[in-house]
């Protein structure tokens, strides 16, 4: 996959600096993403209003996955609704963004495999999770397709916030 469109947020006048000097790069944005501890995801009730969880989630091949019953209420949610917004934090560096989500249903061993070592590698050591590939297989997981990402380090917002686009 390509890397995204890398350009500044657009912000009023004044929150931050609109050269390109010290400005995330894609691969500082991926490294929030591929390292973030939890995931905040943020659906749509059927009446408009906001429903917002935490999760765990993985990032694989620029794609966010996520797992979760499809019985909950945010799963019904992007069921009916697919965007979602989303975000994340790994110490000082955090990232936020939307996507289209969906439910992939027995999804093939080659993507599952990627979930699972993902997921193992991430939540293994602290919390003794390490996934089978077959947990995906014979089940599903949740898939998010960026649209749009904003990175930045808390500390130097100004300089550093960074919109990623991507392409349909």
């Amino acid at each position: 996959m390509a890397a995204p469109k890398r350009d500044r947020p657009q912000l009023p006048k004044g929150y931050i600096q609109t050269t390109p000097k010290g400005m995330l790069t894609w691969p500082k944005a991926k490294k929030i993403l591929t390292t973030f501890p939890y995931l905040w995801i943020a659906t749509a009730d059927a009446d408009g209003r906001p429903h917002l969880v935490q999760s765990w989630g993985v990032w694989v091949d620029d794609i966010l996955y996520f797992e979760g019953s499809d019985k909950t209420r945010w799963a019904r949610n992007l069921a009916r609704e697919p965007r979602i917004s989303f975000g994340v934090q790994n110490g000082d560096m955090a990232v936020y963004g939307q996507a289209t989500a969906d439910i992939v249903r027995g999804p093939d061993r080659k993507l599952a495999a990627k979930v699972a070592k993902a997921y193992g590698a991430k939540y293994g050591r602290k919390f003794k999770y390490r996934p089978k590939p077959e947990q995906y297989t014979k089940s599903h997981v949740f898939r998010a397709r960026p649209e749009k990402v904003i990175a930045f380090d808390v500390l130097k917002f100004n300089t550093s916030a960074a919109r990623f686009t991507f392409a349909p």
